[in-house]
């Protein structure tokens, strides 16, 4: 599981860049897993709660205002 503060990529050098973009896609990858929201957050953005029993699947609103249960991780 992985998030990141900010999806933002600055103009570093070298390792330092990637090291950056490795977070960004490691936090993108893992569906922004964990247990709090992700800091910074877009419309239709996705996000797995890991915060209670059973993993949730939430999604953004289009006007970046709230989160929606999208999918809980209930047996199906």
């Amino acid at each position: 599981m992985a998030q990141t503060n900010s999806y933002e990529l600055g103009n570093d050098a070298g390792l330092a860049f990637r090291l950056r973009l490795n977070a960004v896609l490691a936090a993108v990858q893992s569906t922004n897993a964990g247990p709090i929201p992700p800091v910074q957050s877009r419309p239709g953005m996705l996000w797995c709660d890991t915060s209670g029993s059973a993993p949730v699947l939430m999604i953004r609103s289009l006007a970046d205002d709230a989160w929606a249960e999208l999918l809980d991780g209930g047996t199906y």
